[in-house]
Parts: C-alpha cells; sequence; structure tokens
C-alpha cells in the first residue's frame, strides 16, 4: 500500500457518497491505496456511509478538524497521506498523479476547482473567484487540505495539525511549519479534486468570518496571517474588496463589478468580525 487517503467527516451524509464513489474509481489500482474516514462527532449516518464504501471508519468524539485529520493519520498504514474533504470529488487521476510527481517534495498540493450551476448565481461567481487560489496559496508557502499530500515522515516530525485551531486556519498554520523545519511544498498540476462553490450568501458569509477568526489566530501563533480590522480599507471599496479576493475589478462589466463588488465588501466585513472575534476570544 501506498498511500492512505484520509477524510474527516461531521454531518457529511449528503456530501460524502459522491467522494466516495470518486475514490473508487480511481485510476490507481485499488491495492495501492486505503481510505480512512474519520467520524468527526458526526449527529447523521456519515459513519455508516463510509462503511458501506469500504472505508475504514475512525471516530475522533470532540469536534476539531485538526483532531479528526490526526486521528486519521494515526489509523493510516501508508507512508503517504493524502488529505481532502467530505464535500470534494477526486478526479479519476487525482492519486495517480499524485504518486508520479516530479519534484520529490515532502508536502504536495493541487487544484481546487470550483463547480457552480449554470449559470452560476453571483455568490458561485464570486466565491470560484477567490476560492480556487491553491497555486497562489503555494507559493506563500502553504495549501487547503482540501487536496495535500504529506510523507508520514514529515507529518510525525511537525507534529500533526494544531487543534489550537478551532475553526479555520490549521492547514495554513501546518504548511507552514512544515516549511519552517525544512519540509518543502511542492505542487501537482494534475492532481485535481472539485469542490461545489457556496450559492447562497449566509454560507459563504460564514466562512469568510471563520477566514478572518483563522487568518487573525495564525498571526498571533505564527507570525504570518492578517488582522483584517487593522485594514478597514475593503470595506468601503468595492474594488478594493475584490483585489483583496484576487478579482481585477477592471476587467469585470460594469454591472457585475458593482454587484461583485457588494458581495466582496460584505464577504470582508464578515472576515474583519471573524477577525474581531478572535481578537475577543484571545485566539492564540
Amino acid at each position: 500500500m501506498e498511500v492512505s487517503v484520509v477524510v474527516p467527516v461531521r454531518d457529511g451524509a449528503r456530501t460524502l457518497p459522491a467522494l466516495l464513489e470518486s475514490l473508487a474509481t480511481q485510476t490507481l489500482s485499488r491495492e495501492r491505496f486505503e481510505v480512512v474516514v474519520v467520524d468527526n462527532a458526526s449527529r447523521d449516518d456519515s459513519a455508516a456511509i463510509a462503511r458501506a464504501h469500504g472505508a475504514v471508519v475512525v471516530h475522533e468524539p470532540v469536534p476539531n478538524r485538526s483532531r479528526a485529520r490526526n486521528a486519521g493519520a494515526r489509523a493510516a498504514r501508508a507512508g503517504l497521506i493524502a488529505f481532502t474533504d467530505a464535500d470534494c470529488v477526486a478526479t479519476p487521476e487525482w492519486l495517480e498523479a499524485f504518486l508520479a510527481r516530479a519534484d520529490g517534495a515532502p508536502l504536495v498540493a493541487g487544484p481546487v476547482e470550483m463547480t457552480t450551476g449554470e449559470p452560476p448565481t453571483m455568490v458561485e461567481r464570486f466565491e470560484r473567484s477567490w476560492r480556487s487560489g491553491q497555486e497562489h496559496w503555494v507559493r506563500d508557502g502553504w495549501a487547503a487540505t482540501a487536496n495535500l499530500l504529506v510523507e508520514r515522515a514529515a507529518f510525525d516530525a511537525v507534529g500533526g495539525f494544531d487543534p489550537a485551531y478551532r475553526h479555520i486556519g490549521e492547514d495554513a498554520d501546518f504548511c507552514l511549519r512544515a516549511g519552517r523545519a525544512g519540509h518543502r511544498l511542492g505542487w501537482c498540476a494534475e492532481a485535481v479534486v472539485a469542490h461545489a462553490a457556496e450559492a447562497a450568501a449566509w454560507p459563504m458569509l460564514k466562512r469568510a468570518f471563520f477566514n478572518g477568526y483563522g487568518a487573525d489566530q495564525c498571526l498571533h501563533r505564527l507570525g504570518t496571517g492578517h488582522r483584517a480590522w487593522r485594514e478597514p480599507g475593503p470595506l468601503f471599496s468595492g474594488d478594493r474588496a475584490l483585489r483583496f479576493a484576487g478579482t481585477d475589478s477592471a476587467e469585470l462589466p460594469r454591472s457585475e463589478r458593482r454587484r461583485l463588488g457588494a458581495l466582496a465588501r460584505g464577504a470582508y466585513a464578515s472576515r474583519v468580525l471573524g477577525s474581531l472575534w478572535a481578537e475577543a476570544r484571545a485566539a492564540r
């Protein structure tokens, strides 16, 4: 066995089957990988669904993304661990592409492609503009664990994921700590997973809140991150808010610029609130 796929899940019964079915159709032969699903205090049938699809199921009773991934890594039998999420879908070549990676980096990330309805809602268009930035994030030294391969030796050397992160940010923290310890983060453009963009405003704003919280906490813990409350400019300018999200407003039609700019300002406001909440909670 060459690679263990670790999937944390909490109340993921709606999305988990699609991921597990995509893993069942990998071009990599089945005897070369295992699937470990970590039931992280689910209140639905996630664990039963995972077992029905042939996955190894372990339990982490404390709801925490870091604790769940660490539990999965402990149960994994292979020397390579591929992390993804229960609301992702892997392309058929995902694992084979990871194993064929040429640069030999101990951490390797792949693209997370946002999928939308047809036609996409305005929220989906905004989500797609900023949540598909995995290659850019890799250049900054970190990647989302929706699509990340890690050598076990590197994982163990840095102590896995830090459970002090209660919301979002543990993946950036892990990659940055690994990089500082000499474990390079590489890129594999062929190892692709898909993730559905949020179609409604409330889930998008909730995610922005937790991004603000996690980025503030990461800044305190590692010296790298973002205190959104200290940079209020994007609250008052749609163009600046879009630029923060990675979109050049000059390339958008005027009507779309206004609507996307309003969404970007709302997302940034939610990020500021999350950052302030991290300060109030002394998230360190």
